[in-house]
C-alpha cells in the first residue's frame, strides 16, 4: 500500500505536480523544535478554562483582529487572489461567514482531533485551543505522541527537522483561534484540538493498535467527537485483507459510532484523494494513471482506499476557488461531501519576476494550468526555518519556486513571523474545512448522531457545477458513459461522484440542526452480505466492447427488504489480464443508475479483485426492496481478458415503517 510497504501518503498536493506526499522516510531524535516568545492580545481569552461562556463571535472582515482573514476564501470568497495570481469567484464558500459573526457559534465544546503528522501545540494560533496534558480533565481527551523523539508521550508536535508539518496546517482550517490581532480563523475558532501524529512514522510506529488508540480505541482518543483523516493509500493494487492500518481502522470506527459520544457516535472525515490525473511521480504510478489522463477520468477511485468504502466514514473531495473540483481530487461513488481544498497558490507574476532578475527563462506552460489559482491560508510550523513559509535565498531558483509567493516568503507584513501559510490544498485541506463545519453543527445540536450529521450535510448541501454532465468516451464499438454527471434518486437527493451531495453550506446546515427532530432516521441496521444475497459465484467472461456487457439480477431476500437506505456496498471478484479496462455500474430498483468503478483507473494489470468492497451513497434515502442490477464493461482498452468470478452486495439504513 502507499507508495512503500506499510506507508500511509499525505492529501496534499506536491508544489508542482500531482503527487502524494509520502510519510515513509525515517524520522529524528534530535531536540525538541524550540518555539520565540511572543506577545500575546489582550483581546482574546487566554485559555480553555477561562472561557466563561461558549458564544463568541469572529468577523472575519475585522482586519484588526483577524488580518487573514480576508485572504481566506474558502470561509467568505469575496474573489480574492489570497496572495496568488488568479481570484476566486465571488459567493464559492461555505457560507460560514454568518455563523461566525452573527449566530457567533465556533465550535465551543466540541473536540477535533487531527489525525495526521503532528500538531504544533504551542504555535500561538493554536495553544490556546490545543488540550494540553496540563490542563485535562476526564471531560477531555488528550493528545498522544507515537514518534521516537525527545518530546513527551502527549506533545505530538514537529521537531527541527521536520521540513514541514501537515498536522499543523490541518489543525489551522479546523480551529486556527480568532480575533487574537495576528492571524486568521479556523472554520471553528475556539473548537478544543487534539493531535496524534500516527503518519509522521518512523520505523515500526505505525500498527494496527497506534491506529485503534488515535481513533477513538483509548482514554486519551475517547472523548474526541470528530477524527480528520488527511491521508490516505496510493494503491494500485486492492489492500490486502489482512492490511493493519485499514483493519486497526476499521475496529475503530466501528466501535466508535457505536459507543463514543454516549451512544450517539463521533464522526469520522476522511480525504478521498488527490489521484484524479496523478498517484506518484515515478513508475509504475506514472503508467498506471496513462489511460485515465487519456480519457479524462479519475486515474484513482475512491473506493480504492478501503476505508473510503465504509458508511461509517465521511469521504470528502476538494473544490477550487472558482466553486467547481479541483485538478487533482479523486472521485468516486463513495463521495459524501465536498469543501473547498484550493489549488497551488503560485503567484506567476512575482515569480517570472525573479526569475527574469536571475536570468532565467521559466515556462509556465509546462506546469498545471491550475497553479495560479489560490490554496488555503492556515497555520504553518512557527517560525522562519521551516514550514511551508520560510526564509529562502533569493538568488536560489529552486527556493524561489518552491516558496511559491510573497506571503511565504515573509515578504508580505501579515507573515512576516512566518507563522502562517497560503499554500495548503488537497483532499487533506477539504477534510479539516468539513470536520471544522461538523463542529458548528455539533455546538448547534450536541445531541445529534453521527447518521443525523450525514443527514444533515447530505439534506443542505450546496448543489456546485449544476450543469457537469459527466464524460463520455468513444470505444472501439461505441461510445460509452465513463462518468454520470448530476444524479437525482428517487429519494430526491441529488448525488455525483465528483462531488456526493455537495459543497458543504454551514448556515444551513446549522439552521436544520437547530430544528432537527431526534430519531428521525430510526435504528441502524446494517444486513451482513451473507444475509443481504448470498455471494453468488461465477466463471462469466465478459466479452470486449460495450455492446458486449452483461448484466446480473440480484434480488434482495427478505431480511434485507424493506430499509431505507443509508448506503449500499457491492464486493467484487474478478479475474483480469488488465482491471483498469473494467467498469461497472449498479442500478438500483428504482431506477438510480450509479457508476461504482470506472474504466481506464490505476488498478491496470496489477492484480485481481477478490470480494473488493465498493460503496456508493448515489441510493441515499431510497428503499432497498427489489431487484439490484450489477452491469460489467469490459473496455477492451488493453483487450484484456475479463472474468466474473462472484458478487454480493450489503445494505446499511433503518426499517421503513409499513
Amino acid at each position: 500500500m502507499g507508495l512503500y510497504k506499510n506507508c500511509t501518503a499525505l492529501l496534499s498536493v506536491s508544489v508542482v505536480s500531482i503527487s502524494f506526499l509520502s510519510s515513509c522516510g525515517k524520522g529524528s531524535n534530535q531536540a525538541e523544535l524550540q518555539f520565540a516568545n511572543r506577545s500575546e492580545s489582550l483581546d482574546v481569552e487566554n485559555d480553555i478554562s477561562e472561557l466563561k461562556s461558549p458564544k463568541f463571535c469572529t468577523d472575519l472582515a475585522n482586519e484588526k483582529l483577524n488580518p487573514l482573514g480576508k485572504y481566506q476564501w474558502h470561509l467568505k470568497n469575496t474573489g480574492q487572489k489570497a496572495f496568488a495570481s488568479n481570484p476566486g469567484v465571488s459567493g464559492e464558500d461555505i457560507n460560514v461567514a454568518s455563523v461566525l459573526k452573527e449566530d457567533c457559534l465556533s465550535g465551543y465544546g466540541v473536540n477535533v482531533a487531527v489525525v495526521d503528522t503532528g500538531l504544533e501545540i504551542k504555535h500561538r494560533s493554536l495553544k490556546d485551543n490545543v488540550v494540553r496534558n496540563d490542563r485535562n480533565s476526564q471531560e477531555l481527551p488528550i493528545s498522544l505522541n507515537f514518534r521516537e523523539n525527545r518530546l513527551q508521550k502527549h506533545d505530538p508536535s514537529p521537531i527541527a527537522q521536520d521540513k514541514d508539518d501537515h498536522g499543523t496546517m490541518v489543525a489551522g482550517i479546523i480551529g486556527m483561534r480568532s480575533n487574537l490581532g495576528y492571524g486568521g480563523s479556523g472554520v471553528a475558532p475556539r473548537a478544543f484540538l487534539t493531535g496524534y501524529n500516527i503518519i509522521q512514522q518512523e520505523d515500526n510506529v505505525q500498527t494496527f493498535q497506534n491506529f485503534v488508540d488515535s481513533l477513538g480505541g483509548s482514554e486519551e482518543s475517547n472523548k474526541n467527537h470528530i477524527f480528520s483523516m488527511s491521508y490516505g493509500d496510493n494503491n494500485i493494487s486492492q489492500i490486502s485483507s489482512d492490511d493493519f492500518v485499514t483493519n486497526g481502522s476499521l475496529t475503530a470506527y466501528r466501535y466508535g459510532v457505536k459507543n463514543l459520544r454516549d451512544g450517539k457516535g463521533a464522526l469520522y472525515v476522511k480525504a478521498a484523494g488527490n489521484g484524479f490525473y496523478k498517484l506518484g511521480n515515478e513508475e509504475p504510478y506514472l503508467s498506471a494513471c496513462k489511460t485515465a489522463l487519456e480519457l479524462n477520468v479519475s486515474c484513482q477511485n475512491s473506493n480504492m482506499n478501503t476505508d473510503n468504502s465504509l458508511p461509517e466514514v465521511i469521504t470528502v473531495g476538494a473544490l477550487n476557488a472558482n466553486g467547481v473540483k479541483t485538478s487533482y481530487s479523486t472521485t468516486g461513488s463513495s463521495l459524501w461531501i465536498s469543501a473547498p481544498g484550493g489549488e497551488f497558490g503560485f503567484d506567476k507574476d512575482w515569480l517570472s519576476e525573479q526569475f527574469s532578475r536571475l536570468g532565467i527563462a521559466f515556462d509556465w506552460s509546462k506546469k498545471r494550468a491550475t497553479a495560479g489559482d489560490p490554496a488555503i491560508v492556515t497555520t504553518d510550523m512557527s517560525g522562519s526555518a521551516s514550514g511551508m513559509s520560510k526564509k529562502i535565498n533569493l538568488n536560489i531558483a529552486e527556493e524561489i519556486l518552491d516558496i511559491r509567493n510573497t506571503f511565504n516568503a515573509g515578504l508580505v507584513e501579515e507573515n512576516e513571523s512566518y507563522d502562517y501559510t497560503n499554500t495548503m490544498n488537497g483532499t487533506s485541506s477539504a477534510t479539516p474545512v468539513t470536520s471544522g463545519s461538523i463542529a458548528l453543527i455539533l455546538e448547534a445540536n450536541p445531541k445529534l448522531t453521527w447518521r443525523d450529521v450525514k443527514y444533515i450535510l447530505a439534506k443542505t448541501a450546496t448543489k456546485v457545477d449544476p450543469y457537469f454532465e459527466g464524460v463520455k468516451v468513444k470505444l472501439a464499438d461505441g461510445e460509452y458513459q465513463a462518468e454520470q454527471g448530476w444524479v437525482n434518486n428517487a429519494a430526491g437527493f441529488h448525488f455525483s461522484n465528483y462531488y456526493g451531495f455537495g459543497r458543504v453550506n454551514v448556515a444551513e446546515a446549522v439552521k436544520l440542526a437547530k430544528k432537527y427532530k431526534l430519531g428521525s432516521l430510526g435504528q441502524y441496521v446494517e444486513i451482513p452480505r451473507e444475509s443481504a444475497l448470498k455471494t453468488i459465484g461465477f466463471n462469466t467472461e465478459i466479452k470486449q466492447g460495450v455492446q458486449n456487457s452483461y448484466t446480473v439480477s440480484l434480488p434482495t431476500v427478505r431480511s434485507a427488504q424493506n430499509l431505507t437506505l443509508d448506503s449500499v456496498r457491492l464486493f467484487v471478484s474478478i479475474d483480469s489480464s488488465y482491471i483498469g479496462d473494467v467498469g461497472i455500474e449498479l442500478t438500483s430498483p428504482s431506477g438510480t443508475k450509479s457508476i461504482i468503478w470506472n474504466i481506464g483507473n490505476a488498478f491496470s494489470n496489477k492484480g485481481n479483485l477478490k470480494n473488493m468492497p465498493i460503496q456508493s451513497n448515489a441510493f441515499y434515502g431510497e428503499n432497498s426492496k427489489g431487484v439490484w442490477k450489477v452491469k460489467i464493461i469490459n473496455s477492451g482498452l488493453h483487450s484484456a481478458n475479463v472474468k466474473l468470478k462472484g458478487l454480493g452486495i450489503q445494505f446499511a439504513g433503518q426499517k421503513t415503517k409499513a
